[in-house]
């Protein structure tokens, strides 16, 4: 890519915001049961995994997609990214996940990461089935100069026919070097050797074909996806979907990842969701 354009991109990056956000006020994880009856108490042993990051769309909008959308309805686990929570006095907060689980069904998790206008913004987990248990998991923080924030992993326990399975959302940071982005997962991989259940990590990566230098300028080197995933298999996890194709509408490049320990992978494939959020889903279909 012509370093003239590579600049422009950065510029794009730049413009929506150019802040440190404090972190919220609110630092607790939000948990939403469906509010109707005879829910599913264990996901099947095939299960639909996805991974979306929502660009803090409002929970009607994302509930109409994933309603409507032929291969996201059939979803058993959602990873969201970019989840906002609106925070006004004298209202309950919800998040956007909070709204979709309890317009189409879901049990839902939400751990906010940054304090955002009039509430936050973090992650969240859907899932058909009860969530047995959530923890939080913080990330290396980096100043990246401009909208600078701190980065969380999500963990949550779901039983998937019969066996506890941990599921991991993920949202690493976008201007950081080769080396940057493969520290910054290694508290959820770390994590993970210490489960001796099956697990899933999904989640916005942001391997975009750059490096940063001094977390401003993109230089192009095509290899922060196949550093991380490197990483990633020699911490035991396969990386079934690197051949998903574009996930980000920008350069069609391919900033989403689904990887696994202790399941097959079935078919996987992306779906443009009817183009709600500058990312498309992510989607797999696994068995234990």
């Amino acid at each position: 890519m012509p370093i003239r354009l590579a600049v422009v991109v950065a510029v794009a990056l730049l413009v929506p915001g150019c802040l440190r956000h404090a972190l919220p006020a609110r630092r607790t994880v939000e948990a939403t049961s469906p509010p109707r009856a005879g829910a599913a108490s264990a996901l099947p042993r095939t299960i639909r995994v996805a991974t979306f990051n929502v660009h803090g769309k409002p929970a009607r909008e994302l509930a109409s997609v994933l309603h409507y959308d032929p291969v996201l309805a059939r979803a058993d686990v959602i990873f969201l990214q970019e989840v906002k929570r609106i925070e006004r006095p004298g209202t309950p907060p919800c998040s956007s996940a909070c709204g979709i689980g309890k317009l189409l069904g879901y049990h839902a998790v939400y751990a906010p990461a940054q304090a955002m206008k009039e509430g936050s913004q973090g992650i969240a987990i859907l899932s058909r089935a009860p969530i047995l248990s959530t923890e939080v998991i913080e990330l290396p923080y980096f100043d990246v100069v401009f909208n600078t924030a701190q980065r969380i992993a999500l963990a949550a326990t779901i039983d998937v026919a019969g066996t506890p399975v941990t599921f991991y959302s993920v949202h690493l940071e976008n201007r950081i070097t080769v080396g940057d982005r493969r520290r910054h997962i290694l508290p959820v991989l770390e994590h993970a050797q210490r489960v001796d259940t099956p697990v899933i990590i999904a989640g916005d990566v942001n391997t975009t074909p750059f490096t940063w230098l001094w977390h401003v300028i993109p230089v192009p080197t095509g290899t922060q996806d196949d550093r991380l995933e490197e990483l990633v298999r020699e911490h035991g996890f396969a990386t079934p979907v690197i051949h998903s194709g574009p996930t980000h509408e920008a350069l069609h490049m391919r900033l989403d990842a689904i990887y696994t320990r202790g399941l097959a992978t079935k078919r996987f494939a992306v779906s443009q969701a009817y183009n709600v959020s500058d990312h498309w889903a992510l989607w797999a279909d696994l068995a234990l």
